[in-house]
């Protein structure tokens, strides 16, 4: 087959092998930070749980009334879609305060239905009291986010959305420019500092701006350590090193409801999820260069050190006689421009915008649709954190059996059968909706399976020297989705089951992108924007990379000339490749 033909012109994973010991535990450590992403990602649902109960400040006079005397006597109440009654914590019957009836447990009725907001206190949160049963300190008590001032947890889950969205753009063009490891060690340095200082916020608007940092710095992390395992392994094993490390981060999300549970002090949760990133310390002795950066990068002898230690640590034997040689494209900076430029790699980019786009806009829309279990922000976790599991693994298995095309393919297809399926059922119907919520979490399963692989295939179909800068993009295409995915949530106001619709068709839309997509299952990885621009091209000649071995049949490869000198196929070759694509 012409795709394993290629993968073996790889001599890179000819020295130190498709997968041995250096790569697991590259693997093992990097993988292993998915985990306080996914903490730092979700717990702010923990910080401002929806279901605190609170009430207007009792004043002076009522101080020795209990909570229920109060409420009784000064907060309307009204009903829910249940029939149960509801305390309006934001208001009280406009009565005299100043002194109490005498008899708390039989007080006079109000003499009229008019209310007035809660009076004001010293501070803004002083307005207001909250049931310490369950929930001890969150951030609406905190910072006194609730009534006219709950718009503010918009701007607070908002401002971690859009660090992420700066995040992947920012470390990527980072790691592509300086380096996978000195990207990494710099921004982890910056998760730490800026994960423990949100502990210690005074303000909302400090605590919006700190979330905002983290968020840079943690996606930008988690995208990098992604892009180095797609680097350092053989084809078979990308799609399974590239599901399986997006593993942890559903253990994050089972994990933190846990962790949320035993701790409910907003300020102690943070603190416990952000200390054990000291550990993380450790990847500056654990993890090296990606050495395959290095040769794209034309750092030829730093590269051959890493090599000849891996093939060590691998205990393969290092073969001297291979002369790296890097086929490289000597920018001074880069930029998502780039992948945009050459005319068929400009295409293989549009299309896997729209399918990250149309992947986010699903599984968010999913993600605000998956409250039909009471409401437990705690099960939700558990739940969603175990769908998303299930479809990371079912997503390798398939994938090995189909390859990537077409299992992206087959995930979307049915994530949009089964939220097509949902229009038959009316909320209501049955017992807990029961339908709707089987085939919401079926929808779920599958779009996790396909965004899971979507990473996989993005790491593979873009160059070396600039994957990290184009997944970014990529991601930030899905964070776009993040940002309308509320409006679309909200067209149920028109229809029913208008979301759903729209979710169902963008998804089988785009869905069918993947086929006119190359292949990438037995193809070793791009290092140049040629070769990420032919890629799965029949007609296209052996690459060049990395390098030629001297005294063997590879010597005869083209980067050797007739009279065996070594022929630098260096920028301006690949320039003039890719300009004749133009």
């Amino acid at each position: 087959m012409a795709g394993t033909k290629r993968q073996r012109t790889d001599v890179l994973l000819d020295q130190i092998g498709d997968i041995g010991r250096w790569q697991i535990v590259s693997f093992i450590v990097l993988s292993l930070f998915s985990i306080p992403v996914a903490w730092q990602t979700l717990v702010v649902v923990f910080h401002a749980p929806p279901d605190a109960d609170f009430w207007c400040t009792r004043p002076a006079a009522f101080a020795n009334w209990t909570v229920d005397q109060w409420r009784h006597y000064s907060t309307p109440r009204s009903v829910d879609k249940h029939g149960d009654p509801v305390w309006d914590g934001c208001r009280v019957f406009a009565l005299n305060y100043s002194t109490a009836p005498p008899d708390p447990d039989r007080p006079p009725p109000p003499l009229s239905n008019a209310t007035v907001k809660c009076p004001h206190q010293r501070k803004i949160p002083d307005r207001w009291q909250f049931d310490h049963a369950f929930h001890k300190w969150t951030i609406r008590e905190h910072f006194g986010l609730v009534c006219e001032y709950d718009y503010l947890i918009g701007p607070v889950t908002g401002s971690y959305l859009v660090g992420t969205l700066i995040g992947v753009f920012f470390g990527g063009m980072v790691s592509d420019r300086f380096g996978r490891r000195p990207a990494i060690l710099c921004l982890l340095g910056l998760t730490l500092i800026s994960a423990v200082a949100v502990t210690f916020s005074n303000s909302i608007m400090l605590y919006i701006v700190l979330r905002f940092i983290l968020a840079l710095a943690v996606q930008a992390v988690y995208i990098t350590n992604f892009v180095f395992c797609m680097e350092i392994v053989g084809a078979k094993w990308r799609v399974v090193l590239g599901l399986l490390f997006q593993v942890p981060f559903a253990f994050g999300f089972i994990s933190l409801a846990g962790i949320a549970y035993l701790i409910t002090n907003w300020q102690h949760l943070q603190l416990a999820i952000s200390v054990p990133l000291v550990l993380f310390i450790l990847y500056y002795w654990a993890v090296s260069e990606s050495p395959r950066w290095l040769l794209a990068a034309g750092m030829v002898d730093s590269a051959e050190a890493i090599i000849e230690s891996v093939a060590e640590i691998n205990d393969r034997e290092y073969d001297e006689t291979v002369q790296l040689v890097p086929q490289h494209e000597a920018r001074t900076h880069v930029h998502v421009k780039e992948l945009l430029r050459h005319r068929q790699l400009r295409w293989h980019t549009l299309r896997v915008w729209a399918i990250w786009l149309a992947n986010g806009l699903a599984y968010y829309g999913l993600l605000f649709s998956f409250d039909d279990l009471d409401g437990d922000v705690f099960l939700n976790a558990v739940a969603g954190g175990a769908v998303e599991l299930a479809g990371y693994l079912l997503g390798i298995g398939v994938c090995l059996w189909l390859g990537r095309r077409w299992a992206i393919f087959a995930f979307m297809q049915l994530s949009g059968v089964c939220l097509l399926a949902t229009i038959g059922f009316s909320r209501g119907e049955y017992q807990r909706d029961w339908p709707l919520l089987l085939f919401t979490m079926l929808a779920r399963l599958c779009i996790s399976s396909s965004f899971g692989l979507v990473f996989v295939y993005s790491a593979e179909v873009f160059p070396t020297g600039l994957r990290n800068t184009a997944l970014g993009s990529c991601s930030a295409c899905s964070k776009f989705g993040a940002v309308f995915a509320p409006f679309v949530a909200r067209l149920a106001h028109h229809y029913t089951h208008l979301p759903e619709i729209v979710l169902a068709v963008l998804v089988m839309v785009c869905g069918g992108l993947p086929l006119s997509l190359p292949e990438t299952r037995y193809l070793k990885l791009p290092d140049t924007l040629h070769e990420a621009g032919t890629l799965g091209s029949d007609d296209v000649p052996e690459p060049h990379w990395p390098g030629t071995a001297v005294g063997t049949d590879r010597q005869r490869t083209p980067n050797t000339d007739t009279n065996g000198g070594t022929v630098n196929h260096g920028f301006d070759a690949i320039q003039e490749d890719a300009d004749a694509e133009l």
